[in-house]
């Protein structure tokens, strides 16, 4: 039986241009529309997040007034592609998974794989621009010199790819001796991994310990300083500044060594430049050298030694973030719903900003309007937003759901607009709260992720009180089992895995269910 096509009405609530005059909008209820339906369910059309009314015949723009809140709802921390660390903590704290099973989770097609033993180089950002100046407590070598305990080594680039070599009594004091070098690198007394702390070779300038070698390159004609060290060395800095060491004390050391493969197969995949293959910030990931490691993130480093996701025989840029907001974002890996970011902090969030910072943000003078145009249709709402259109006076800026949450200053692109002051989630605890397993409050997170997606859904929509009313009957399967869905005495939310929960009215649930869909 052929469908009827479906016309989509304005989701949300609809915002309309005030008298002639007067600046601001005003809102009308609206009963029976589609309430943030993925685009995939209406045929040809995109989904739009605020929209503008306007009437037929000559377009009159109404400005909004510069101080007229809007809230921005979000959900998420970052990106959103391949593992969240916060779901993969909740997953498991809450769901006992362990680092496999997370891994096969957020990085669908790949399988496990060994790392051959190696070494990585790394770009320290800190010091760009600059000559490398490097002591150690127990000494060190350049250009096949020893240099002793209390000596300072002073490396400058030069443009054969070797170095000028000036030593000096500690990082300050008389010149012992200068030469220059073809192997610009300062060596610690022994270059094999895991070597005790003393041997480390320090910066004069902020005294930063690092494991392995330190030298410089020239990038053009501007000076870099990196460091080589084993690769599993480089990962005891890398998983304690990207994760949270304190998780393996509240059952998350799971959580930890995914961290650790995923750390160590976006490292292997890396290669930026001729002279170092990845840098030590969040562009690569996040490095703090040797004095940033942790016994407990060490632990999940050493019993994942050599382990690394691969595809096609290939180590795989594994990228995470924070939080996914309960759908990952998909791209090089499928995205997926992720029930264990229920504990994130950002797994619900809001922001307040006015008419004139969004202005403001996009460069289009006096407001008019904001629309989402379009979505990605994974996870609620329709899930991130991949085009926002703002209008002013001054012209038409659409951009990115990324560029988007860049000059907006969001923590996702996963969001909504609404004018006027929206009540946000309830407050989540500060990061750097920990909640001790057996504690009532975590008894109350695992209620949640125990409840089926669709009363989530109803109970972020505020349940009873709130527009979709009382519930009419239980949950019931879609009649080609692809999903479930429910009704309430104010419409129907459906739950289907590739789209996640959407909130529909009745005409778009006759589309699902046999024999009510009208022929052409």
């Amino acid at each position: 039986m052929a469908r009827t096509p479906i016309f989509r009405k304005p989701s949300g609530p609809v915002l309309v241009r005030g008298p002639r005059g007067r600046t601001g909008w005003r809102r009308l209820a609206q009963r029976g529309v589609i309430v943030g339906i993925a685009p995939a369910l209406v045929a040809g059309v995109t989904a739009v997040g605020v929209v503008s009314l306007r009437q037929t015949g000559p377009a009159v723009e109404s400005v909004v007034a510069s101080d007229t809140p809007f809230t921005i709802s979000g959900r998420g921390h970052g990106h959103g592609r391949g593992m969240g660390q916060w779901g993969a903590y909740g997953y498991a704290r809450d769901h006992g998974w362990g680092a496999e099973r997370i891994l096969a989770h957020y990085y669908g097609g790949t399988t496990l794989g060994a790392l051959a033993d190696g070494q990585i180089s790394v770009r320290l950002t800190a010091f760009d621009d600059q000559s490398l100046s490097v002591h150690s407590d127990v000494g060190a070598s350049v250009a096949g010199k020893p240099v002793g305990p209390g000596e300072a080594v002073h490396l400058t680039p030069t443009s054969d790819g070797g170095a000028g070599v000036v030593v000096t009594r500690g990082c300050g004091g008389e010149v012992l001796w200068q030469d220059a070098t073809d192997h610009p690198w300062v060596d610690p007394v022994d270059l094999a991994p895991d070597r005790p702390v003393e041997e480390h070779l320090r910066t004069c300038t902020g005294d930063v310990a690092y494991r392995g070698s330190l030298g410089v390159a020239l990038d053009g004609d501007a000076p870099r300083v990196v460091n080589v060290l084993d690769m599993d060395d480089y990962l005891l800095g890398v998983v304690p500044a990207e994760s949270r060491a304190e998780w393996a004390d509240q059952g998350g050391a799971e959580a930890l060594r995914a961290q650790a493969v995923a750390a160590r197969s976006y490292a292997a995949a890396e290669d930026r430049s001729e002279y170092a293959r990845t840098c030590d910030t969040q562009s690569c990931q996040v490095y703090g050298g040797s004095a940033k490691e942790d016994p407990r993130t060490t632990e999940a480093v050493r019993s994942t030694a050599g382990m690394v996701l691969v595809q096609g025989g290939k180590p795989v840029a594994t990228e995470f973030s924070a939080s996914t907001g309960g759908f990952s974002a998909g791209g090089v890996f499928p995205a997926v719903e992720d029930l264990g970011d229920s504990i994130s902090p950002h797994h619900l969030w809001t922001q307040t900003v006015t008419a004139g910072d969004i202005a403001r943000a996009f460069g289009v003078g006096e407001l008019h309007s904001v629309d989402v145009l379009a979505r990605n249709n994974f996870g609620v709402d329709g899930g991130r937003v991949t085009t926002l259109k703002v209008t002013g006076s001054d012209g038409v800026a659409e951009v990115t759901g990324t560029e988007a949450r860049s000059r907006l200053k969001l923590k996702s692109d996963w969001f909504t607009v609404t004018e006027g002051i929206v009540p946000g989630p309830d407050p989540a605890p500060a990061e750097t709260e920990t909640v001790t397993p057996g504690t009532e409050p975590e008894r109350e997170v695992a209620e949640q992720v125990s409840e089926s997606l669709i009363d989530r859904r109803y109970r972020e929509l505020g349940g009873r009180g709130g527009a979709l009313g009382s519930p009419i009957g239980p949950e019931l399967m879609l009649p080609d089992e692809s999903g479930k869905f429910r009704l309430y005495t104010g419409g129907t939310i459906i739950w289907t895995e590739r789209l996640g929960v959407q909130v529909v009215d009745a005409s778009i649930l006759r589309e699902w269910l046999p024999g009510t869909a009208s022929s052409r």
